[in-house]
């Protein structure tokens, strides 16, 4: 497992860095250009800055911050009752393959742990290494369909809404403590 750089640390976001957001989650995108099927993925919409920003006013997106470059990776999640659901998560290029990623999600279940959340949930595509499978070897696992609940349903159905294909997405699920303790 990489180990976490020693110039890079997690931070709570702030209003401010929402502006780095976008381009840092449509530089991780071009991964999906290794991906015939899902290649477009590379130049589709990404989650816009203002969307961001009750997110972290609610004080659950933290960002990657290289001492010497500035914000590199977030993740902005939001709590749903007992839940705290990842809405994204991106780390650039530059900085992949270096722990930032499992940090950042440290970080969410330290926080989902001490406001006593049941779960941290996330949907996310199937079988793509950096998805699913990086995920699951976290400690999440797959919410079978005919056991999501009303809410994961409809963030599903909007996402095949939005041209994701439902057949190749999954909703996951970890015990914040997991990743916490």
């Amino acid at each position: 497992m990489p180990t976490l750089d020693s110039n890079v640390s997690i931070h709570r976001a702030t209003r401010e860095d929402a502006a780095f957001f976008p381009d840092i989650e449509r530089a991780s995108g071009v991964l999906f250009r290794q991906l015939e099927a899902l290649a477009w993925i590379a130049d589709d919409d990404v989650m816009a800055e203002a969307a961001h920003l009750p997110l972290i006013d609610a004080g659950a997106v933290w960002v990657a911050r290289d001492a010497e470059v500035g914000v590199v990776g977030f993740l902005s999640a939001q709590q749903v009752g007992g839940v705290l659901h990842v809405w994204q998560m991106a780390v650039n290029p530059s900085h992949q393959r270096r722990g930032l990623g499992r940090a950042l999600l440290r970080a969410a279940a330290v926080f989902a742990r001490d406001a006593d959340l049941e779960a941290i949930t996330l949907t996310t595509f199937l079988e793509v290494p950096w998805n699913e499978p990086f995920y699951v070897g976290l400690g999440f696992t797959r919410i079978p369909d005919d056991a999501l609940d009303d809410r994961l349903r409809e963030v599903l159905a909007k996402e095949a809404q939005a041209g994701l294909p439902r057949e190749r997405r999954c909703a996951l699920s970890l015990n914040p403590r997991v990743l916490a303790d």
